[in-house]
């Protein structure tokens, strides 16, 4: 990452949480004693928490894997295997584990460490000291949603809704008490996500704000936004927390949608207008070959590519229409002789920023509540500020439909990871384009359906014996 996701050297990786297991728990007499003495000013722990930065940007998380699994188990997207990288896009997932619950465990246990720091002592600006553990609140929040989205039990058939199965949401770095901890449920993970958010809301300085690389209270109002329009399925009384969180971003953090003119260069442009939190990655510091750009085009690995069909369902080449830049040349092309994404995430060396969040998407948030609340003239409006933004007319929709929105956002995030959730949150199968391509383990020739336990990925077997209070999820 950048120089400023550098942390001090005395917080080692090999030191730190990798599980929720005992042993993994379990620190080093030196790491004893760094705890206790080497963070001595708001500096430093700043420092500490860059490094949950700095992991939150790993290949197997936001790095590439958490975007790319959000495409490629849907119509968007398939994996060729070119390289035999994403074979599991079939969602036929091994049972020992599979996804990113141990690289979010480990920036996990960053946050803790900030978030439950002595700071009666340190020195430093105490305002300064109350922002930074505000960004670790925000940060440990967006990292138990993203286990939640992978791991949590809820939309699969029989096994409960929101009393199910969800993720041990941990609090502590290192507590005697609490070192196998057990899965909660998805609706009390939503609420420590949502009180961890209000937290982090209160306690952030937005006159501390240096870029969109660091966590604000725009960032998390975005989190909320994004975390309780995905649990309204669940709980349809968080769609009002979900629209006020998203209308809140849309009058107070000075965010605005990239023009026509401007959609494409924003994906090269750190920090662009429409940016509300994102990683940083650099020329020096970057995921090179087993980044996003390499799995969607490098000439050796460009495994990932888009789905094209026979016209039975609409695949993503079908549903931009002439004038559209997000489906311009500069946009979706050719590579390698396939259909490929071309325009986002654009340096193959991986070296621009990955955009985790930006103001569109709150738009279509708000217009997504707005509709559930009954309001379909509000909706309607924000439904179409996207397309008019993005050249297509004012009145591109005549109505604001829950199809209509889920077709918007498909456009809009294609390749943003987002998709494979929207489908899951609004009780979709996964759409047959290919039905070659996206075989399941039957060989049936059509992916899982809407309710079946591969819409979670399995708990690791090295966890689950690691933590005797650990259950795999049903089905596997």
């Amino acid at each position: 990452m950048k120089n400023i996701y550098k942390y001090l050297l005395i917080f080692t990786a090999s030191a730190l949480v990798v599980s929720c297991g005992e042993s993994d728990l379990e620190p080093t007499l030196a790491l004893d004693k760094d705890l206790d003495s080497g963070i001595t000013s708001a500096a430093d722990l700043g420092f500490v928490l860059n490094s949950a930065y700095d992991r939150m940007s790993v290949t197997g998380y936001y790095g590439r894997d958490q975007i790319i699994m959000g495409d490629v188990r849907t119509d968007n997207a398939y994996s060729n295997q070119n390289s035999g990288r994403f074979a599991r896009s079939d969602m036929d997932y091994v049972p020992e584990g599979f996804g990113p619950w141990t690289e979010i465990y480990r920036a996990i246990a960053i946050t803790n460490i900030v978030i439950n720091a002595d700071t009666s002592n340190l020195t430093g600006s105490a305002a300064q000291i109350t922002h930074i553990q505000g960004q670790a609140h925000a940060l440990r929040a967006l990292l138990h949603f993203d286990l939640l989205q992978n791991y949590g039990q809820h939309f699969i058939d029989g096994q409960g809704g929101a009393s199910s199965l969800g993720v041990p949401y941990v609090k502590t770095y290192k507590d005697p008490a609490n070192l196998q901890p057990a899965r909660g449920t998805v609706v009390s993970n939503i609420g420590d996500i949502a009180a961890d958010l209000t937290s982090a809301i209160g306690m952030m300085d937005d006159s501390f704000n240096v870029s969109t690389s660091y966590m604000s209270k725009a960032g998390a109002y975005s989190i909320l936004a994004r975390a309780t329009l995905y649990a309204g399925s669940v709980d349809p009384s968080l769609y009002a927390t979900a629209d006020s969180a998203a209308k809140w971003v849309i009058a107070n953090s000075g965010a605005t949608p990239v023009s026509a003119s401007g959609f494409a260069s924003s994906y090269s442009t750190d920090n662009a207008s429409n940016s509300l939190f994102e990683l940083a990655f650099s020329g020096t510091d970057n995921r090179g070959s087993n980044g996003i750009a390499y799995i969607l085009r490098g000439t050796s690995y460009g495994d990932v590519r888009i789905l094209t069909g026979d016209g039975t369902n609409p695949d993503l080449l079908d549903i931009y229409g002439a004038d559209d830049v997000r489906g311009a040349a500069d946009m979706i092309g050719t590579a390698q002789g396939y259909p490929t994404m071309l325009g986002k995430f654009p340096s193959m060396n991986g070296s621009d920023n990955v955009t985790l969040f930006r103001v569109e998407e709150m738009h279509l948030i708000a217009a997504e509540t707005s509709l559930r609340a009954g309001n379909a003239a509000d909706a309607l409006s924000y439904l179409n500020n996207i397309p008019a933004i993005r050249g297509l007319g004012a009145d591109y929709y005549a109505s604001a439909t829950l199809e209509n929105i889920l077709e918007e956002r498909r456009k809009e995030f294609a390749f943003e990871g987002l998709r494979f959730h929207d489908l899951s949150r609004m009780g979709k199968d996964m759409p047959v384009i290919d039905s070659f391509k996206q075989l399941n383990d039957d060989l049936t020739g059509t992916p899982p359906t809407y309710g079946s336990y591969r819409y979670a990925y399995p708990i690791a077997l090295s966890e689950r014996n690691a933590n005797p209070n650990m259950v795999q999820n049903y089905g596997y």
